[in-house]
């Protein structure tokens, strides 16, 4: 028997730091100090923008022999007040400077080049025009004239979209030649519950860096072949219609289980509130820039080829090993046993991952050491239990618990404050009118600081708002009714 116990890391472990990245991880531990914010939300931010800068200069050549691109796909689950745009702002705001005055520079370009067209149009009319007056001269210069047509100015191949349509994606990718995508959502909405969501193959043939043929009955067909980063961040309620209306379809069909998706737990009220500015960190932005160029060159020169990334020996012979220990873990009673969609995509994102970290901190070049490979493992892992975690089938207690505290939510949608007990047992679920499991989840709910409980002249009262301030004349009002 194939024994994985000392080979797959466990569950439960913390998000491990990552020791073999440079200047990633310096920025990484500095956003941590400045913000406080959940630390798998930073370290995802981070590995997104490796992802974006760096999935059109290399490919991952896999130690099977492979080659896929190092693009990840990330959607982080956090409610408002996690800091999630401050840092955004930390990782993105120079590539976002970056982006915006290269889109100036472009617009320059372009109504130069506008101007230059309307010349060389209006020439070619006046050379059409004298062809019929003195003929062969004039057709030699019409020849001469196309010969000399502007050229149309290239664009940068790289974009930021933002909560967009996938048919406004293609269209994009097609009309701006675009190599090199990232599609960044604050709220996660369009994606993942709009019309994207119905569409998520199409990502699956992003991430593999496959061809997409589009179709169109009123215009040519086009075909686009860009490499893709996806980095989502979706409320709790969005990340929860997801999965309950649409995860099934989505892990069906593959999305998921490319995906390295975290709910981690909030560090609102646990931290010291102080001014969080603009931390400059001149390695992290000097990697950022060089990169972006990069991008640019690469999407102007007709001969370039991506460099590939291999494995050291060792770290070869460490991929086999989790990628064989991964497979045993599908069989029945295994760690995947109703996650073989994950499972099947793990040791790829590992082997990408890897690659991701391999650059970032020692430039596009070499080969990945078994030291970042064992980084990658560790970081896959971690997202790993957290897929496990999030997707694993609810018990009865927690599907219950669920169902009261949607319950709860619409009465403080509706205006109330606070109910007795007894109200609360006879227009609650019918699942839940049982009283001893009324008061199982009940006293759950207080435990997370849902609700607050207390007996007033023998009557049992439920507190929807446990933080605020009593109000006392609504709590004599109820007692009263």
């Amino acid at each position: 028997m194939y024994n994985t116990l000392n080979v797959l890391p466990p569950i439960g472990v913390s998000i491990p730091y990552l020791g073999n990245t440079g200047v990633l991880q310096e920025r990484i531990s500095q956003v941590i100090e400045a913000t406080k914010a959940p630390v798998p939300m930073i370290v995802q931010g981070g590995l997104a923008a490796m992802s974006f800068l760096l999935q059109d200069l290399v490919d991952v050549e896999k130690p099977n022999g492979q080659v896929v691109p190092p693009s990840q796909f990330f959607v982080i689950v956090a409610k408002s007040g996690e800091r999630k745009t401050t840092v955004d702002g930390l990782f993105f705001g120079y590539l976002n400077d970056l982006e915006t005055e290269y889109e100036a520079q472009y617009d320059k370009e372009m109504a130069e080049h506008e101007l230059k067209m309307s010349l060389w149009v209006m020439m070619k009319k006046k050379l059409l025009k004298d062809i019929t007056y003195n003929g062969e001269e004039d057709i030699h210069a019409l020849y001469e004239h196309e010969k000399n047509k502007p050229v149309h100015p290239a664009r940068a191949g790289i974009r930021t979209l933002t909560d967009t349509t996938t048919e406004a994606a293609l269209d994009l990718f097609y009309r701006e030649s675009v190599r090199s995508a990232i599609l960044h959502s604050n709220e996660g909405e369009e994606v993942l519950s709009g019309p994207a969501a119905r569409k998520l193959s199409m990502w699956n043939s992003l991430w593999s860096a496959e061809p997409i043929r589009v179709d169109r009955k009123t215009s040519n067909s086009f075909v686009v072949n860009p490499r893709m980063t996806l980095y989502i961040q979706a409320q709790p309620s969005v990340m929860q219609r997801f999965v309950t209306k649409g995860g099934g379809n989505a892990r069906g069909i593959g999305f998921c289980s490319r995906t390295q998706i975290s709910y981690p737990l909030t560090t609102q009220g646990t931290r010291i509130v102080e001014p969080i500015e603009k931390i400059p960190h001149a390695g992290y932005d000097q990697l950022i820039k060089e990169l972006f160029d990069r991008n640019i060159q690469a999407s102007r020169d007709p001969d370039f080829q991506r460099t590939k990334i291999s494995f050291s020996l060792l770290a070869q012979e460490r991929w086999f090993v989790i990628a064989n220990a991964i497979e045993w873990e599908i069989c029945q009673n295994g760690r995947f046993a109703d996650f073989g969609d994950h499972a099947s995509k793990l040791a790829d994102n590992i082997a990408r991952v890897a690659v991701l970290l391999h650059c970032a901190g020692n430039g596009i070049q070499g080969e990945v050491s078994l030291e970042t490979l064992e980084d990658a493992i560790q970081l896959c892992f971690w997202f790993s239990n957290e897929f496990l975690r999030l997707f694993q089938s609810p018990s009865e207690e927690l599907r219950d618990y669920y169902s009261l505290l949607n319950w709860l939510n619409q009465k403080r949608q509706e205006g109330f404050r606070y109910l007795k007990k007894n109200h609360v047992r006879k227009y609650c679920p019918n699942s839940l009118r049982d009283s001893g499991k009324l008061n199982i989840i009940l006293n759950i709910l207080l435990n997370n600081g849902e609700i607050r409980m207390g007996v007033i002249d023998k009557k049992s009262i439920i507190d929807l708002y446990p933080n605020y301030l009593d109000d006392m004349p609504l709590l004599a009002s109820v007692l009263q009714s």
